[in-house]
Formats: C-alpha cells, sequence, structure tokens
C-alpha cells in the first residue's frame, strides 16, 4: 500500500503561493521582498492594532507553524511528497506572518522557543502537535485525515480572525493564508477521495467544505479589500476608436513623461499607456483612428488604484503602423516563473 501510495502522489503538484518570501524584518523596504504579495501588503497603511488583533497574530504565527512542522513530521514518517511540499507552503505561510509581527513591533512567539520542530509557546498548541502526529503515525490513510483536519482548522481560525481585525494589511494576509489552506484541504481529500475516503469536516460547516473542494485550485494575489484572487499579468485586448492622444507624468517616476492614448471602446473610455516619450518621440496614432491594443495591467497599479492598460502592441490599420512595445507573453511566463 505505502509503495502504491508513494507512486500516486509523486504526481500530485501543488502550486507555489503569492506570498512566497523569506523571513524580513520590519525594517525591509518593500521594493527588495520577493514575490509580488509581500510588497502589496507593505504599501497598505499600518493602524493601531487593539489587544485582540495581537492575540490572533501570535496565535496564528504559532498555528501554521503547527502545519508546518506536523507535515515535516509526517513527511519523514511516510515520504509522501505531498506533505513536503505543503510543509515548505506553511513555511511561507509563517514568513507573511512573521513580515507583520516584524512591521507591528512584536514579540515573535516561534523565536521565544528557537523555532525548533515541535516545540510551541502556546499549550495548546504544543499539545495538538503531539496528538496529531501520533495520529498520523498509523497509518497513511490516518496522515491525510491529519493533513486534511489541520487545514480544516487554520481556515476557521482564519475565518474568526478576519472577523476581528479592521486592518486592511493584516486581513489581506489572512484572505491569503485563507487561500493557501483551501488549496492544501483540496489536495489532501482529493487523494483521500481516490481511496474511497470522504473527510468529514471538525471546524467548517459541512457547506463550506463542500464549496471548498467543489471548486477548482485557486490561484493569484487575494487583495484584502475585495476578497478576490487577481492574476498579476494577464492580456488584455481592447480596440476602438481613439479620442485623444497626450503626455502625462510617468506612472511610477513622475519625472519621466509617457504617451497616453484615450480610446473609446463598447465599454466605455480606456486609458493606454504607450511609452515614455525618449522611446517614441512622436505617435502615427491621433484622434479619429481606429486601433487594436493588447496589453496588461501592471501589479503595482492595482494597489494603486491606477486605472487603465499599459500597452504590449498596438496596430492602427488604418496608417499601417504596429506599436511592438513589450512583450506580454515572456511578462506572463516570468510570472509564472517567479510564484511557483
Amino acid at each position: 500500500m505505502r509503495k502504491l501510495i508513494t507512486v500516486l502522489l509523486s504526481g500530485v503538484v501543488l502550486a507555489g503561493n503569492l506570498f512566497s518570501c523569506a523571513t524580513v524584518s520590519a525594517a525591509t523596504n518593500a521594493t527588495v521582498l520577493p514575490g509580488i504579495g509581500p510588497a502589496y501588503v507593505a504599501s497598505l497603511p499600518k493602524q493601531p492594532l487593539s489587544k485582540q488583533e495581537i492575540k490572533d497574530l501570535l496565535h496564528m504565527r504559532e498555528e501554521e507553524k503547527l502545519a508546518r512542522d506536523v507535515y515535516t513530521a509526517l513527511y519523514e514518517m511516510w515520504q509522501m511528497p505531498v506533505f513536503r511540499n505543503i510543509a515548505r507552503s506553511e513555511q511561507r505561510h509563517m514568513d507573511m506572518l512573521k513580515f507583520l509581527i516584524d512591521r507591528y513591533n512584536l514579540e515573535d512567539p516561534v523565536a521565544r522557543t528557537g523555532d525548533k520542530l515541535g516545540k510551541f509557546e502556546n499549550k495548546k498548541l504544543q499539545r495538538l502537535y503531539t496528538k496529531l502526529v501520533k495520529q498520523g503515525s498509523k497509518s497513511l490513510i490516518d496522515a491525510l485525515e491529519v493533513g486534511a483536519t489541520i487545514e480544516d482548522l487554520d481556515i476557521k481560525d482564519l475565518q474568526d480572525a478576519l472577523k476581528r481585525t479592521d486592518n486592511r494589511d493584516i486581513a489581506t494576509v489572512y484572505e491569503n493564508l485563507m487561500k493557501g489552506s483551501r488549496n492544501h484541504m483540496r489536495a489532501f481529500t482529493a487523494i483521500l477521495r481516490r481511496y474511497g475516503i470522504e473527510y468529514k469536516p471538525k471546524f467548517i460547516t459541512p457547506a463550506e467544505y463542500r464549496a471548498i473542494v467543489g471548486s477548482k485550485h485557486e490561484a493569484g494575489v487575494v487583495y484584502g479589500d475585495n476578497g478576490r484572487s487577481v492574476a498579476a499579468y494577464q492580456t488584455i485586448t481592447v480596440s476602438g476608436r481613439v479620442t485623444k492622444v497626450y503626455q502625462r507624468p510617468g506612472y511610477g517616476n513622475k519625472r519621466v513623461i509617457w504617451w497616453v492614448v484615450e480610446v473609446k471602446t463598447p465599454n466605455g473610455k480606456e486609458e493606454i499607456a504607450v511609452a515614455p516619450i525618449w522611446l517614441y518621440p512622436s505617435l502615427d496614432i491621433v484622434p479619429g483612428d481606429t486601433i487594436e491594443v493588447a496589453g496588461y495591467v501592471p501589479p503595482f497599479w492595482r494597489f494603486r488604484n491606477i486605472k487603465g492598460l499599459m500597452a504590449c502592441t498596438i496596430k492602427n490599420p488604418k496608417r499601417g503602423v504596429t506599436y511592438k512595445i513589450r512583450n506580454c507573453n515572456r511578462l506572463n511566463r516570468k510570472f509564472k516563473l517567479q510564484n511557483r
């Protein structure tokens, strides 16, 4: 049985989290944080913390450690890739909570225990670790059910903590950790189903459980203000009549002047960022032309609420001109490789 499951699970691939990052200090500049998620969270304002928000942050930091440590122990027992892969993801979850703890100058409970495997400051989590590892040592099926149980608990505790915070940076992190936990639950329960076993939720409701396992793997950063995942790079195409061609200060560096084209489409007017004027001293596009645009929305535009589209290519059939400014396909490939 063990050999059979090893072969089957070797094909299970768990996508990485956009919040992938190394442990960082409060003084770390957001621009050097790897991954799109941490840079987004770092851009959000710091807000006063309540005692409950502090308690929840410290608890979730150790609860993510619980998941990492249990999965590490279960991988050592059973050598199942699913445990190793998700343990790595839980480390990234821990790192993101550490970022918040450092950001608000809180004392890290994991640091106080030396981040030793299976050691917790929270006595309840200490007892739970021992119980879950013992249960998971009985059989591979028990180990997989332990995995589903941990994610079940994690989702419930994150839901509760989310209700108790009004800080946008904390809410954004919790939303993303919850998305990761839903993906982990999908992985564990899908394997259990191969052996005719349906996990029964112990913490979230049966309806919530069915909604999770009945939906697809979630990708993209969850932005805390809307709770939805958004892919950082997605090629978008629009076409319409040019209503205005003008110059404006740069979107990042205000000293760089950009060409911008306003296009009237069936869905309304769209602002198209073309390129800095040093790249194109002039544009062969004038009001009245009908153009076709392929572009994307840069990640930093999303959290700065900049509307419009960054052009990759612009076709102007009337004048027989095509501007090839950026490679959208390369940006998509780069994004996927960065965030596995």
